[in-house]
């Protein structure tokens, strides 16, 4: 196995817990306040009700399915050409380090700047990684 693929599982397992953390304060929530889960049907409609703290899970979850979408393609393209060299891995661990750090302050104590300056860096990161991998292979 490719140490390139090493990260992009860590980042999985940082969905996941990201997950759990949703459904278990989203099913506390509903049982605390005695509501029936069938009046909530969409997002939009339990969102209506739940505070940001218990919101601030499933906006995480969202966000670890957008712009980490690239990052599990661009692994499995370095991966699968044989041109996961330390640099790659080095970088790929920087994503995930700063992704998981921005998904603890997400779910925590949610300060909006801390966790805008973590997406920010992780994204350089990763346009770097596109743009170094484009410059390989073109």
């Amino acid at each position: 196995m490719s140490s390139i693929f090493l990260p992009a599982v860590v980042l999985m397992l940082i969905t996941i817990l990201v997950w759990l953390n949703m459904f278990l304060r989203r099913v506390i929530a509903i049982k605390s306040a005695g509501l029936d889960p069938q009046d909530y049907p969409t997002p939009e409609g339990l969102n209506a009700i739940l505070s940001e703290r218990e919101q601030a899970p499933a906006n995480c979850l969202r966000n670890l399915f957008e712009v980490p979408v690239i990052f599990y393609a661009l692994t499995a393209f370095v991966a699968a050409m044989a041109i996961g060299d330390q640099i790659f891995v080095n970088m790929a661990w920087a994503f995930v380090g700063l992704r998981a750090l921005q998904a603890c302050v997400h779910c925590t104590y949610n300060r909006v700047m801390h966790r805008f300056y973590a997406y920010l860096a992780s994204s350089l990161i990763l346009w770097v990684m596109v743009i170094r991998f484009f410059l390989i292979i073109f």
